[in-house]
Parts: C-alpha cells; sequence; structure tokens
C-alpha cells in the first residue's frame, strides 16, 4: 500500500510539473550483465558479460542506455520524467548483445531480460536507484 501511494504522488508530481518541463530527478541503474542462458541467472555463479550493450526500455521505447565494462558492470542514467513507466512497471532491461560474444557455446540468438527492483521510498537528493531483479535468457 505504501509503494502504490509513493507511485501515485511521483505521477501527480509529473503531472503537475510536466506542464512546465520541470525534471522530477534522476534515474540511475546499476547492475552486472551474466554470460549464461536460464531463468533468474545467479550472477554469482555465472561469468560477466563484456561489452554487452543494455538497454533501458519503457513502453517499448529506449529510455537510456551503456556498455558493460570487463567486469560485466554498466551503470546507465535518465531522466526521472521519462523513465516514470518504471514505476508502473512499464520498463525492462534488454541485453541484445549475443551470448555467442561471451561464450563460444552460448547461443547466437536470443536476448537477457531482466525487470527492475529497488525501494520506491529511496528517492533522495533527486536521484532514484534502481537495479536489475535479475536476467533471464529469452530465445528468438
Amino acid at each position: 500500500m505504501a509503494s502504490r501511494v509513493v507511485v501515485l504522488l511521483v505521477v501527480a508530481a509529473a503531472c503537475v510539473l510536466g506542464a512546465a518541463d520541470a525534471k522530477l530527478g534522476r534515474l540511475v541503474v546499476t547492475g552486472v550483465v551474466p554470460c549464461n542462458t536460464g531463468s533468474l541467472i545467479d550472477i554469482a555463479t555465472s561469468p560477466a558479460f563484456p561489452n554487452a550493450d543494455v538497454e533501458l526500455r519503457c513502453a517499448g521505447k529506449l529510455v537510456a542506455g551503456a556498455t558493460t565494462n570487463s567486469n560485466g558492470s554498466f551503470a546507465m542514467e535518465a531522466d526521472l520524467t521519462s523513465g516514470l513507466a518504471m514505476l508502473i512497471g512499464g520498463c525492462k532491461l534488454v541485453v541484445d548483445t549475443p551470448l555467442i560474444k561471451c561464450d563460444a557455446n552460448l547461443p547466437a540468438a536470443g536476448s537477457l531480460v531482466s525487470y527492475m527492483q529497488g525501494p520506491l521510498t529511496r528517492l533522495l537528493g533527486g536521484i532514484f536507484r534502481l537495479f536489475p531483479a535479475g536476467f533471464s535468457f529469452h530465445a528468438h
């Protein structure tokens, strides 16, 4: 119930502030991309996926993007107003870089996909931090 109230407050603020083209703050998404297949891949037991392109897509639109470093880590930032669909579950992280690029034994077609998680009450200093809920492999 408390998270629903926070979502309603943020949506209301977006409506009020949107008319003045004001920014609600920044949305920061960080995480590690695994080089593996399966559902809810365990990043602790999977090798990292270096140089993978990670996209934050909300309602089918690209909102932000990043490339993982040599440790498979990424960080991306978006205007919270443009990522507002995140708060109502409309966003996901997508890695379309073929897994064969990190392990020749893995499929050449498919994507890694993860929804977001993070505390809805942690909007401090205008920064809302989220991270992957767990990547899963989706074959094409």
